[in-house]
């Protein structure tokens, strides 16, 4: 017999881009809740409660957003038929519908009016909403020719763009400049100079292809529609420029476009999309998900970035955001979060926050429970032969270090060889210098293993972890 060790050098994140035989070892075909940073596997860290009070109403959580205000930052939700704002230690009804909404679709944009803040809400349905951290009341008016049902919105080059008027399905628009008495809230003419006037444009011209989403980059504002996109340049309207965008994507979906300096990420059902201010394609490794994103939907996705790294929630299953697919954009790599809830998300100053299905506000990556659910992670390693399909493997042993926060957490670990299965009950150390030995059985020509936590305990693996076996070749 020969002896033979099979390394994973280190852990990096989910391949489902290829056949499992084809994969390196420091990718899983399928992984969730984990952590992998440093090359190291471990148990992700959970979400705790920033705000306990629920946000209120039994209706559901459509959108929440962080509204920025000189005396610090007050977290707006839109639930049901209401807008809540929660200040002063409380959850406040700031807006209601007076009839309800069909589609509930929410995008927001900041900006001044009249030198004061505003959070600026679109619905699609209703005329745009205003709100100075006191009063929230409708925005703009027929004189100013700013009363549109607009869906989307975007600030850029100081002014105010707008698009999903439903009875203007590819139609633009844009405010004045402000100054000189002007103000965002005016969408109409300035005889006196046209460059400072507000105004429309049509892009496009196929109704089947209507404005979906708005995003501004320094240098150009990005118009997503349903099978194209284009881009807006120039400075004033007297020079601007509307221009069709190579792009070889999906639909994107408004509430899932992230910025990150110069480009814009976004999620379709094909796969994680990029927009690198030129044109617009499939990220390379987009396929590394592929089989998650089959069985889901990214109609209702959200996204936000935190510390270089995507969120986007999808529905798994028919269910209502119930996954969250996390991207890591220095190490390129994908994981999957299971076992809560997050009806939408934002981020600020470094911490992703999350609406769950208990209706409370809470921080991601912190505490060692979803919100008191138990986190249960996984992963496992491709199912290989080694390319030697006529060898037979006999394992002997599985080396490891590692540790773990709580004296009984242990990492389970069942093997699976050929036809037979096997689990093991790893006890950790705390101190990461201690190489542990698995003992192990069973022979067959494929192996796989799968490591998960016990009754959602945390443990951490150092990367180099070993497995010893010896092979030999079916005599006759």
């Amino acid at each position: 017999m020969a002896r033979a060790i099979y390394r994973i050098n280190e852990f990096i994140g989910i391949d489902q881009s290829r056949d499992e035989n084809a994969l390196k070892s420091a990718m899983s075909p399928d992984a969730c809740n984990m952590d992998t940073a440093g090359g190291n596997l471990s148990v992700c860290r959970g979400c705790v409660r920033h705000i306990e009070a629920p946000i209120p109403g039994t209706g559901d959580i459509h959108a929440i957003r962080i509204f920025s205000t000189p005396d610090g930052e007050m977290f707006i939700a839109a639930a049901g038929e209401s807008i809540y704002a929660y200040k002063n230690g409380a959850w406040q009804e700031i807006y209601s519908f007076t009839a309800p909404l069909e589609k509930h679709r929410f995008d927001f944009a900041q900006a001044q009016i009249n030198s004061k803040d505003h959070l600026i809400i679109a619905t699609g349905e209703r005329q745009l909403i205003k709100f100075d951290g006191d009063e929230a009341k409708p925005f703009g008016s027929a004189e100013g020719v700013s009363d549109k049902k607009a869906g989307y919105l975007a600030m850029y080059r100081s002014r105010l763009f707008a698009a999903g008027d439903p009875e203007n399905p590819n139609r633009l628009y844009w405010s004045q400049l402000p100054g000189g008495g002007r103000s965002i809230e005016n969408w109409g003419s300035v005889e006196a100079s046209p460059n400072v006037e507000g105004g429309h444009t049509e892009v496009g011209s196929m109704k089947s292809d209507p404005i979906v989403g708005l995003s501004a980059l320094s240098n150009q504002l990005i118009i997503f529609k349903r099978d194209s996109i284009y881009r807006l340049l120039g400075d004033k309207p007297g020079n601007f420029i509307v221009e069709e965008v190579e792009g070889r994507t999906e639909t994107a979906v408004y509430s899932a476009i992230v910025k990150r300096a110069g480009s814009l990420f976004f999620l379709t059902q094909g796969g994680l999309c990029i927009f690198n201010g030129v044109n617009a394609q499939l990220m390379g490794d987009a396929r590394r998900i592929q089989n998650a994103l089959m069985s889901a939907s990214t109609a209702a996705s959200r996204g936000a970035i935190c510390r270089d790294k995507l969120y986007f929630t999808i529905g798994e299953g028919g269910g209502h955001a119930n996954a969250v697919i996390e991207y890591d954009i220095m190490r390129a790599a994908y994981m999957i979060r299971r076992g809560f809830k997050a009806y939408d998300i934002c981020s600020s100053g470094g911490t992703l926050y999350i609406a769950n299905e208990n209706r409370r506000i809470c921080r991601l990556d912190e505490g060692e429970t979803y919100d008191g659910a138990e986190i249960n992670a996984y992963w496992n390693t491709p199912v290989c032969d080694l390319y030697d399909k006529g060898s037979i493997k006999s394992m002997k042993r599985l080396y490891l270090r590692g540790r773990s926060d709580a004296r009984d957490s242990a990492a389970l670990i069942d093997m699976h060889i050929g036809q037979n299965a096997a689990a093991y009950r790893t006890l950790l150390p705390k101190d990461e210098r201690t190489v542990l030995e698995v003992p192990l059985k069973n022979e067959g020509r494929t192996f796989s293993m799968r490591i998960y936590n016990e009754a959602g305990g945390r443990f951490a693996l150092k990367s180099g972890m070993e497995l010893e076996f010896e092979t030999r070749r079916r005599t006759e």
